[in-house]
Order: structure tokens, then C-alpha cells, then sequence
């Protein structure tokens, strides 16, 4: 018997949200209703999905394997009926997004140009500001835009994220920390150098925070900063070592410093299309992101 579509969207909802409780709401449906659709769900496909911890529910092996292929077919699907019902193909418009400035600076442009060669009609608003993830996540539930490419929120479950790229986190050091040999550190090790942390507010000191959470080490850092060229010219001054994705660090300089894989674990900050819903997006915004998903970028080795 296959899954339902009802089983499949409360599946990808607890994924998302890590909590039954805020999947229920997003679904409409009471926890327990919640809570038996997931148990029959296990039951059909043979295999546990999630599993209960203190700290609220985690995917396992095999839930974290089937919620792309999930997610993407549930995206198709709404793509799809959104189409059928709108009944109209883009001719022009206008189609309004914002970005996170790495995304701005290095993923977008050859896209944009891209698309304008083939869609010479449609005109793309790019809100390029050093923009934090939270104002991006704010714009879009207000519709202020269309949509934004940023980090998935875990307070923003509410909204529909269609997966672009993965971008790695790394540690910035100063030049003349270890030898030229050195090409990676464990957490563990990165955790004895003082830290330069992103604002609380921001996605990567969030993820920070959860890994040396996880380790085992409380952490303060001696700096605080909003901008990645900030932290990145502490670094280069010798004031202490921080955390950034790479393709972020990529876009800056990075004279006088060394970037370093961090591994054990290795933290990755996804990147995506945040959106309200696919019935929402003007015909132009569904075809511009129909063509960024038809052009994945090339891994950052």
C-alpha cells in the first residue's frame, strides 16, 4: 500500500520542525491524529522514521534518506496542481526576491543572466542588502517578496523550502596559527581558540552554538559581530578564529588568514527557495524557480 498524501506532508512537517506538536499545527490536525498517521506510516514502509530524545525528535538513518526524495515530490506536486489551476504561462512580470549576500554575490548572478536570455520579459528585483536570514523569512511571510534564498529556519516551518545547495561550515584563523601542513581541526581542537561568534540572531551562530552544544563545550566568545568581513578581519588581526560557511567566506578576502575544514563533526548550513506556496507565486516567480532548480550550482571544492 502506498503512503498517502496526508502521511507524506506529516512526515515532511515533524522533519522540519523537529516537534510533533508544531508539526500538528502546520497540518491541522491534533497531535494524537498526528501521531497515529506517523505510527501507520512506519508500519507500511517497515522502518522507524523518527525517534523521541530529551531534546525534542530527531530523524533517523532512514528517515533523513527518504525526506529529500519526499520533499521534492511534494514540491512537484504543488508546482503541478498550481499550474493546472492558474491556467496561465508567464509572458512578463516582475518576479521580487531577496538573498543572503553570498548567494547575491556568487550563485544568483550567472542565473539571473541565464534566465533573462531565455525569459528576455521577465524582470527580476533582487534585494541584494547585507540581508540577516531573519529579515529574508520576515519579508516573505509579509509578502513584501515573492521569495528569498536563504538558510531553512526552524522557526519557519510554515513556509515551503525547495533545497538549492549545501554550504559547509569552516574555521577562519589567523595566518600564523599551525603549520602549513594543517589543513583541518576537530571542533573539539577549534574550541580552544577564542572565538570571534556571529550576532545571536543569525543562522550560522545558531548552528554554531548546536555543535558545541553537542561536543560538550560552553563557549563564549570574545567578539560579536553582524558582518562576515568583520569577523574575518578579527581574524586576520589575531584577535581570535571564527566560524563561517565557506561559500560565504569565498566571497571576501581571505589574505592573511587560513581557512580550515572543520570536521567531527563536519556542519553544513542548507540553502534554499523559502516561499509561501507554490498558489501564492506569480506565474513569472514559478518559472524563475523552475529554472534555478533545472541549474544547481557546482560543489565548492
Amino acid at each position: 500500500m502506498m503512503p498517502t498524501l496526508k502521511q507524506l506532508e506529516a512526515f515532511v512537517a515533524i522533519a522540519r520542525t523537529g516537534s510533533f506538536s508544531a508539526a500538528a499545527r502546520i497540518v491541522h490536525v491534533s497531535q494524537p491524529a498526528l501521531t497515529a498517521v506517523i505510527k501507520n506510516l512506519e508500519q507500511q514502509l517497515g522502518v522507524s522514521l523518527f525517534e523521541r530524545t530529551a531534546r525534542g525528535v530527531t530523524m533517523t538513518t532512514a528517515g533523513r534518506e527518504l525526506l529529500p526524495t519526499v520533499d521534492r515530490l511534494l514540491t512537484e506536486l504543488n508546482e503541478t496542481l498550481a499550474n493546472v489551476l492558474s491556467g496561465t504561462a508567464p509572458r512578463g512580470g516582475t518576479v521580487t526576491l531577496a538573498c543572503i549576500p553570498s548567494a547575491g554575490s556568487q550563485f544568483l548572478p550567472p542565473l539571473i543572466a541565464g534566465f533573462n536570455l531565455e525569459h528576455p520579459t521577465v524582470r527580476i528585483d533582487l534585494r541584494d542588502a547585507m540581508t540577516e536570514n531573519r529579515e529574508i523569512v520576515r519579508m516573505v511571510r509579509a509578502g513584501d517578496i515573492d521569495c528569498g534564498v536563504a538558510s531553512a529556519m526552524p522557526d519557519a516551518a510554515e513556509l515551503q523550502f525547495r533545497h538549492l545547495y549545501d554550504d559547509e561550515l569552516v574555521a577562519i584563523v589567523p595566518a600564523a596559527y599551525g603549520d602549513d601542513s594543517l589543513t583541518r581541526l576537530t571542533w573539539k581542537d577549534f574550541s580552544a581558540l577564542p572565538l570571534v561568534g556571529m550576532a545571536t540572531n543569525s543562522y550560522v551562530r545558531l548552528l554554531v552554538d548546536q555543535t558545541f552544544a553537542a561536543i560538550g563545550v560552553s563557549k563564549r566568545p570574545v567578539a560579536q559581530v553582524s558582518l562576515i568581513t568583520t569577523a574575518i578581519g578579527m581574524a586576520r588581526a589575531g584577535i581570535g578564529a571564527t566560524v563561517l560557511p565557506l561559500r560565504a567566506a569565498r566571497a571576501c578576502d581571505l589574505s592573511a588568514v587560513k581557512t580550515l575544514a572543520l570536521v567531527e563533526p563536519t556542519v553544513r548550513r542548507p540553502i534554499g527557495f523559502l516561499y509561501r506556496s507554490m498558489a501564492e507565486l506569480s506565474p513569472a516567480a514559478k518559472l524563475f524557480l523552475r529554472y534555478v532548480l533545472q541549474h544547481p550550482p557546482a560543489p565548492v571544492g
